[in-house]
């Protein structure tokens, strides 16, 4: 469900659609960012299809248009990546596009819309409403717009949240000559439903939140189309079942003997297969003076089993370091799932360690790294962000990733050789 045409259709119905917008949004407001992007791998890729360095340009916009008198609003909100090596990279979406509508106690939403749940820092479990848009990096922080009923009810007790999501979108994936890809390529082109509506099946979620005191509490539960699938072998045409002990290609099964001889057979493909899932969460978040303790946990059934996970931790913050604006936060997390090897994720029995740095000035200068180490394997994840605004209209951030100790059996081996360093250069207008 995924936008994907030609580049040179892409930047002229991007450009024309930005430029009917800015002409026309004299009753509304219009922002937007053009943002070049440089990636370099100082090691060489793990398949020979893959490149090295690698450019890209990315366009934002943002429109809204709001009628005071009848407390409405409507917001158009379209995304276009083009990158320079992977085709599969190089997509349009429209992130969101929606009417809202607010009254003394209650709030509809109506079109696609982005929600997030969700308090911890490593990993988001809780946060299910929308699709991850895995082409745009390893983060799973971008997300595809999700076409959507929400209606809020606001009491003095609390809020409750309504979602009816009569479609589903699919995850997007890198080709294969882009980086953090699978070692078998992923054919999105076949995917497989538990559904026999496919993406037409209509999901539903329900979330309560409210503070209490120093307690920030949401519980949530969500029925319909997993947002993370599981993967099919395909081969000479002939799909393994959904049912079948190798149906799911990933956690400890990454480095099997049926992997490696996918991995050789030129027409073999992975068919993403999306189970139907009941998922109840909750997250919590207790602050106290420079302490804050966070909490995510689920409790899922479907996916061929029923497990729980977590994800808890400690945040202590030193305000005006050393007598300077400067804060520095330091962060403590463990995250654990109950599938151990048989997670689709590689944080099943990990720790992280991060820290964020805000020098409170005026250009919002700030630094954000972060380490993932595995506690059974010791494999490590290392992260560094910073960024810092130039003038009232430029932003520079540069980014690295750095993978070590990657066992073969790993989720993340088919990317261990993908470190790199990122520069970002965005323009706002």
């Amino acid at each position: 469900m995924n936008i994907r045409f030609s580049a040179p259709a892409l930047i002229f119905f991007f450009i024309g659609g930005m430029m009917y917008i800015s002409l026309n949004a004299t009753a509304g407001e219009f922002q937007g960012s053009i943002t070049s992007e440089s990636r370099f791998f100082p090691v060489a890729p793990l398949y020979p299809e893959q490149h090295g360095h690698n450019l890209s340009l990315s366009l934002q916009g943002k429109y809204r248009h709001d009628w005071p008198s009848r407390n409405e609003y409507i917001v158009f909100s379209p995304f276009l990546r083009l990158d320079q090596h992977d085709n599969l990279r190089t997509h349009a979406d429209i992130r969101e596009l929606y009417w809202h509508k607010s009254a003394s106690k209650w709030e509809l939403r109506l079109g696609l819309c982005k929600v997030f749940w969700g308090v911890t820092e490593s990993q988001h479990l809780v946060d299910i409403i929308n699709q991850t848009d895995a082409v745009e990096g390893l983060s799973s922080t971008p997300k595809l717009g999700q076409l959507m009923l929400n209606f809020s009810w606001i009491q003095d007790w609390g809020t409750f949240d309504f979602y009816v999501m009569p479609m589903f979108r699919e995850r997007t994936f890198t080709g294969r000559r882009g980086r953090f890809r699978t070692p078998v390529p992923i054919s999105d082109n076949e995917t497989h439903y538990e559904s026999s509506a496919r993406e037409w099946h209509t999901d539903f979620a329900i979330r309560y939140s409210h503070y209490f005191g120093n307690w920030d509490v949401g519980v949530s539960h969500f029925s319909g189309t997993s947002r993370s699938p599981r993967y099919l072998a395909h081969i000479f045409g002939i799909a393994i079942s959904s049912d079948s002990p190798w149906a799911n290609l990933t956690g400890g099964r990454i480095d099997s003997p049926l992997i490696r001889l996918l991995s050789s057979i030129p027409t073999a493909r992975l068919i993403p297969y999306y189970d139907q899932i009941e998922q109840t969460g909750i997250d919590l978040q207790y602050i106290l003076g420079e302490w804050t303790l966070k909490l995510e946990a689920i409790h899922r059934s479907g996916q061929e089993r029923t497990y729980t996970a977590a994800t808890g931790g400690i945040e202590h913050t030193f305000y005006s370091v050393f007598n300077s604006p400067i804060d520095v936060t330091a962060i403590l997390e463990y995250m654990w799932d109950s599938r151990g090897s048989h997670a689709l994720t590689p944080m099943q029995n990990d720790f992280f360690f991060g820290t964020r740095i805000a020098f409170n000035d005026v250009q919002s200068t700030s630094i954000v790294s972060g380490t993932i180490v595995d506690a059974a394997t010791g494999s490590t994840a290392f992260g560094i962000e910073a960024s810092r605004r130039i003038g009232s209209d430029w932003k520079a951030s540069i980014e690295a990733r750095i993978f070590a100790n990657i066992p073969s059996n790993d989720i993340l081996t088919t990317i261990h050789k993908d470190d790199y360093i990122q520069a970002k250069l965005t323009w706002y207008f």
